[in-house]
């Protein structure tokens, strides 16, 4: 009797030396990651402040810096100015209501206070932007993001932007056609790179939605091809999610409105980027 119990014990110790050992090693394994800053850049399905991106941000303890908003698209309208409010949508025109205008949002907080971001000179600005686009950042500013993840394509996808020819992943960055929505991943990724070149920038692609889209899947596709091309990851939440179209259409399972991923849609998008993370930054190591 005594040997068993003796067993019981030995057993229960190791159990706990283990899964004590395998906490440690997992935060190993991502710990470039820990503590770090995080920046998302999106829709509506980011925008929100407890979306799948301040679920990542918690489990690695980094700081986040959400530039996402409501409505926002891949590919400029025909009119689109630069414009760094942080609700770009006037009277409900969304047409300055895209990702370039974010990432000119994120190129302010990296670059030095009044140096002029070359990029914007020669665009068209709204009234509310002052020309020439210069940076915010203070000389004590510690904005330093280890990480981008920009999440987007639903609402291209449903406003029929084109795709474009795929050739556009391949031209300098100031030569594509951000009216396309390879141009403007190609722009994104290029500028977000050429400012901050240490920063890990990860694509993720729509997720599914209770009513049929033919076009939707053609998007996903586009943007795993881009961080193919480009050579930055990309997330397949279209088909990792656990969020499907056949579910949602018979029940709001995750999504509130077949569109909008509600808490629980939230928390499954939100361990997909996880995964995805600690496999990256343990790649890495």
């Amino acid at each position: 009797m005594k040997n068993i119990f003796h067993l019981i014990i030995t057993a229960g110790l190791v159990s706990t030396f283990l899964v004590c050992c395998q906490s440690q090693e997992e935060k190993k394994q991502t710990e470039s990651l820990y503590g770090k800053q995080m920046v998302a850049i999106g829709n509506s399905i980011t925008a929100p402040k407890d979306s799948w991106a301040w679920i990542t941000a918690q489990h690695f303890d980094m700081e986040l810096t959400n530039l996402a908003v409501s409505g926002a698209q891949w590919t400029d309208y025909q009119g689109t100015t630069v414009d760094t409010n942080p609700k770009p949508v006037y009277d409900g025109v969304h047409t300055n209501n895209i990702i370039s205008n974010q990432v000119y949002r994120f190129l302010q907080l990296i670059v030095p206070e009044g140096e002029i971001i070359s990029e914007a000179e020669g665009e068209k600005f709204h009234t509310s932007t002052p020309a020439p686009l210069t940076g915010l950042k203070t000389k004590n500013s510690t904005f330093d993001p280890t990480i981008v993840i920009i999440s987007c394509g639903t609402n291209d996808s449903s406003n029929g932007k084109p795709i474009g020819d795929p050739s556009e992943l391949d031209k300098p960055y100031q030569e594509a056609d951000r009216k396309t929505l390879y141009g403007a991943i190609n722009w994104a990724v290029s500028i977000i790179r050429k400012y901050s070149p240490d920063t890990e920038i990860v694509l993720l692609t729509p997720i599914q939605r209770s009513s049929h889209s033919q076009k939707l899947p053609m998007f996903v596709d586009a943007i795993l091809l881009a961080g193919e091309k480009l050579n930055c990851p990309a997330i397949n939440m279209y088909e990792e999610s656990g969020i499907t179209e056949a579910v949602e259409a018979k029940e709001h399972k995750y999504l509130y409105d077949g569109l909008h991923p509600n808490a629980l849609g939230q928390q499954l998008m939100g361990e997909v980027v996880i995964k995805h993370l600690t496999d990256l930054y343990e790649n890495k190591q």
